[in-house]
């Protein structure tokens, strides 16, 4: 099954993809619309969705995971598909580091999204 990962941001949206059979993510794109996401979740064919959340060292929500929270709810109007959430922790920061500017945020999703797959083929195993 392909999923599709998400790192929200207030001025870009970095998206990736899973391979067909849910165990690798790749960078996919960085948009800045609702509608540019659902155009990429639909032309990819996934079928769940994993959003970063981003919460504290403490674990605690602040405005930036108010703000997602809010996202994922607008996005729960547009498609009709099972949504996680996933905690960010410093995947921004990691991708930054390791990519160019411009591929940041689809960097981002795509460690978002790895972290939610590994641990979930983990437990199948």
């Amino acid at each position: 099954m392909r999923y599709l990962g998400i790192d929200y941001g207030q001025k870009r949206i970095g998206l990736a993809l899973s391979d067909p059979e849910g165990r690798m993510a790749f960078p996919r794109a960085t948009v800045q619309t609702l509608g540019e996401v659902a155009a990429v979740l639909q032309a990819a064919g996934a079928r769940r969705i994993v959003v970063g959340l981003p919460l504290d060292a403490r674990g605690r929500f602040g405005p930036p995971a108010k703000a997602v929270l809010r996202f994922v709810a607008d996005l729960r109007e547009k498609v009709q598909l099972p949504i996680a959430l996933e905690n960010e922790l410093l995947t921004s920061a990691l991708a930054r580091r390791h990519t160019r500017r411009e591929k940041a945020d689809a960097s981002a999703a795509a460690l978002i999204l790895q972290s939610y797959l590994d641990r979930k083929n983990a437990k199948i195993k």
